[in-house]
């Protein structure tokens, strides 16, 4: 086992015995990976509540046990019930060690104790560093992102690197980052329920043209920085309605524009084949998507002759 990984290792248990100390709960560690540069604890999550707060608490213990360098020592028994006779505060994977001929117990110096059989180092020091990197929940396990040593300590410099670029960015300092993030967060909530209101406006307006020949409703309109989830759930709602076909495009302030070119499912048109015939004679963009919805991005000055030509072949299409 390298160095690294033993350090790594041993960091790992002072952690989850500072984070049982916070949590006043047993935790049951299901696994630990140790990867190159940096290591990740599966931790269960039934009957916990884990946030970075907590996280970053246990996180300033272990760095504080390790400047005192705390001792590591080892002690052996011949069953996980003499273990925990002896240390009634041991952590263990009872059902895997309970049929084990020997147990092995680490003891951080009057911080925690753990039976396992990998190495570790002979003191907290030899960490250097320990760093939670990150916090997620996959499945039933909390999986904590950790690194230890020199890892450590370039991964946090890169991280205050990130965090003055981002003060940069939003003309914030590193004291008022958060409060700054948060009321960039609020406005942006506010301008995208105004948006939805707008956007849900202008799809409200689109004149519906029904064509009796065809017996067939096209509901077809250019919109002007709409939002996009909103057109496209509005397609979809609208092509479960009976002979209906809907050509939408949204114009933003970039090169392209956003087309959606949809119908329900008793209108006899292969929509994809539409537009990639459309596309044989001239350059109109890319899309795709299945026979009733296709998605595209168009060349944005075409977008008139694009919604003409689609509703045009479309109606050509159908019997009369």
């Amino acid at each position: 086992m390298s160095m690294n990984t033993k350090a790594a290792h041993t960091a790992e248990h002072a952690f989850i015995g500072s984070l049982q100390k916070i949590l006043n709960k047993s935790l049951s560690v299901r696994k630990v990976e140790h990867k190159d540069s940096y290591n990740v604890a599966f931790i269960n999550a039934s009957e916990i509540q884990l946030d970075f707060e907590k996280i970053s608490m246990a996180q300033k213990e272990v760095n504080r046990l390790i400047l005192e360098g705390r001792k590591i020592l080892h002690h052996s028994f011949p069953s996980l019930n003499e273990a925990k006779m002896k240390l009634p505060n041991l952590r263990a994977n009872e059902a895997r060690l309970a049929d084990a001929d020997k147990i092995t117990v680490v003891e951080i110096e009057n911080h925690d104790v753990a039976a396992c059989s990998m190495e570790h180092v002979n003191n907290l020091s030899e960490c250097i560093f320990f760093l939670v990197t990150s916090l997620s929940k996959n499945g039933s396990d909390f999986e904590i992102k950790f690194m230890v040593g020199k890892n450590a300590m370039d991964e946090a410099v890169n991280a205050i690197e990130k965090i003055n670029m981002i003060c940069d960015q939003i003309d914030a300092n590193y004291n008022t980052v958060v409060a700054t993030i948060r009321r960039h967060n609020n406005e942006r909530e506010q301008y995208y329920e105004q948006l939805k209101k707008i956007t849900n406006k202008m799809l409200s307006e689109i004149p519906i043209q029904h064509f009796e020949k065809n017996n067939v409703t096209v509901i077809s309109s250019i919109l002007d920085n709409a939002n996009w989830r909103i057109i496209q759930n509005f397609a979809g709602e609208k092509i479960l309605e009976p002979r209906t076909i809907i050509i939408l495009i949204n114009m933003d302030d970039g090169d392209t524009a956003n087309l959606i070119f949809a119908r329900s499912a008793d209108v006899d048109l292969d929509c994809v084949k539409i537009f990639q015939n459309l596309r044989k004679y001239q350059e109109i963009g890319l899309g795709g998507g299945k026979p009733n919805f296709v998605n595209a991005k168009i060349v944005k000055p075409m977008s008139d002759k694009i919604l003409q030509t689609l509703t045009e072949e479309s109606l050509k299409l159908l019997p009369s």
